[in-house]
C-alpha cells in the first residue's frame, strides 16, 4: 500500500497545479452537460458503445462552442479552447480506467470529432499574432524611465530579450498564465570574466565577459538549462550590464538575497514584483511614443509574446544560424519559426537578388526517374507537413457511411 500512496504522489506531482484546476474544471462541465441530458448515473459511460460515446462528445463540444458553461462575457469558444476541453475531459475517464471516449476502432480521433473540429476551426477568426518588436522599443523603455519601477521594467525588457524569456521567466504573471516553468532568481544568474565567476557583491560585474543563465524548470519538463550571453559592446543594449545592473539593484532591498525573484522592485515600504501586464503597458507606451505608423505596429497588437518574437526576429535578421536561434531561445523544434514575422521588411532583406544569382543551372538527369519513399514531400510520408495535419482527420482509406441516430 505504501508503494501504492508514494506512485499516486508522484503521479501527482507530474502535473502542475495549473493543470489539476483545468482538468477538474473541464470534466465539472462534463458533469452539468451530462446531467442536462439525463446520464446523471453514467458519468464515464459505460452503458454506450464506441460509436456512441464518439457522438456524446461532440454534441458536449457543441454545447461548450455555443458557451453554454461559460460566463456572460462569452459568446462562443474557441476550437482550440473546446479541444483543450475534452482533452481534459479524456483524461478524467483514464484516470478511471475507462476508454477514451473520443478513439474509433484504431485509436484515431473519431471522424465525427474530426470534422467537427474542422468546422469549428474554419469558423474561428484568424488568430491575430503579437508583432515582433525591434530593440529601438527598449532603447524608448529606457529613455521613459525615472521611477523605480520604471527603471526596473528597462532593465527586465533589456535583459529578458537577449534569452528570449518567456514572461512566467522573468515577471509576475496570473495564475492562469503559469505553467510548469520556473521564475528566474538571483541565484540562477552568473557572470563570468576569463573564464573565473565572479560573485554578485564584486565590484565590477558589469564588466564581465559574460553572463549565464540557468532556467531550472522550462515547459516540457528541460531542467537545469544554462545558455550564456557575451557582452554586446553597447552600453545600454548589453545582457552582462543589464542582468549587472538587475542583481545590484535587487540585492540592495532590504532582505533581499538569492532566492530572490528577478521581477523584485521596492515600492510601497516593501519588495514588491514587476507583472507582466506593467510590462505590456510599458511596451505599448514605448511604440506610442515612437509612432505606430513609424514601426507598422498598433498598441493593442503589442504583448509579452512581442519580445520573444523580437528576439527571434533580431537573431534571424543578425544571420544567427537556425540552431542558434533554438538553443538561445529554448525552442526543442521549429517552432521558434512562429516568432518569425515574415511582415517585417527586412525579412526578405537580399533574398531578391539572392534569387537571381544563378539563372542558369543544369539537372543530372536519373539512371531511372522515380520519387525515393525517403522523400517527406511524397503524399503520405510520416514528415510530411500535410500528413502531419491531418493526423485523426478524414481519412481515404475509410468508406463514407450512412449517417445513424445517436443511439442506432
Amino acid at each position: 500500500m505504501a508503494d501504492l500512496s508514494a506512485a499516486e504522489v508522484t503521479r501527482e506531482g507530474a502535473v502542475t497545479r495549473t493543470t489539476h484546476e483545468d482538468q477538474a474544471r473541464a470534466f465539472s462541465r462534463w458533469i452539468q452537460y451530462a446531467d442536462s441530458i439525463g446520464l446523471i448515473d453514467d458519468y464515464f459511460l459505460d452503458n454506450f458503445t464506441r460509436g456512441q460515446r464518439i457522438k456524446l462528445m461532440g454534441a458536449f463540444a457543441m454545447a461548450m462552442r455555443q458557451a453554454r458553461f461559460s460566463g456572460k462575457a462569452y459568446d462562443s469558444l474557441a476550437e482550440g479552447t473546446i479541444r483543450n476541453s475534452i482533452s481534459y475531459v479524456v483524461s478524467s475517464f483514464r484516470d478511471n480506467d475507462r476508454p477514451n471516449p473520443t478513439k474509433d476502432e484504431d485509436g484515431e480521433l473519431g471522424r465525427l470529432l474530426s470534422r467537427l473540429f474542422r468546422g469549428f476551426r474554419h469558423e474561428d477568426p484568424n488568430p491575430v499574432q503579437q508583432k515582433a518588436l525591434p530593440v529601438i522599443v527598449l532603447k524608448e523603455i529606457a529613455k521613459l524611465g525615472t521611477t523605480e519601477t520604471q527603471r526596473a521594467i528597462s532593465q527586465l525588457s533589456i535583459a529578458a530579450f537577449f534569452f528570449a524569456c518567456r514572461s512566467c521567466e522573468y515577471l509576475k504573471v496570473p495564475q492562469a498564465e503559469k505553467r510548469r516553468t520556473a521564475i528566474l532568481r538571483l541565484r540562477n544568474i552568473r557572470f563570468f570574466r576569463n573564464g573565473i565567476e565572479l560573485p554578485h557583491n564584486h565590484p565590477q560585474i558589469e564588466f564581465s565577459d559574460s553572463v549565464s543563465i540557468t532556467f531550472e524548470w522550462q515547459k516540457k519538463d528541460e531542467r537545469m538549462d544554462t545558455v550564456t550571453q557575451l557582452r554586446s559592446g553597447d552600453a545600454l543594449l548589453c545582457p552582462v550590464r543589464r542582468w549587472a545592473a538587475i542583481v545590484r539593484r535587487i540585492l540592495g532591498y532590504p532582505g533581499a538575497n538569492s532566492d530572490t525573484p528577478v521581477s523584485a522592485v521596492w515600492r510601497f515600504g516593501r519588495i514588491d514584483h514587476i507583472t507582466s501586464k506593467e510590462m505590456v503597458h510599458a511596451l505599448r507606451a514605448a511604440v506610442s511614443s515612437i509612432g505606430e505608423d513609424v514601426l507598422g505596429i498598433k498598441v493593442e497588437e503589442i504583448g509579452t509574446h512581442s519580445l520573444r518574437s523580437g528576439a527571434a526576429m533580431a537573431m534571424y535578421l543578425g544571420e544567427c544560424p537556425v540552431y542558434t536561434i533554438m538553443m538561445i531561445g529554448r525552442w526543442s523544434s521549429d517552432a521558434f519559426l512562429r516568432y518569425i514575422r515574415k511582415q517585417v521588411e527586412q525579412f526578405a532583406h537580399n533574398v531578391s537578388s539572392r534569387m537571381i544569382r544563378f539563372q542558369f543551372y543544369r539537372h543530372i538527369p536519373d539512371p531511372a526517374p522515380r520519387v525515393s519513399h525517403l522523400d517527406p514531400r511524397t503524399r503520405n510520408h510520416p514528415n510530411n507537413a500535410e500528413t502531419r495535419r491531418n493526423v485523426g482527420g478524414d481519412r481515404s482509406r475509410q468508406a463514407t457511411l450512412p449517417a445513424f441516430s445517436l443511439f442506432h
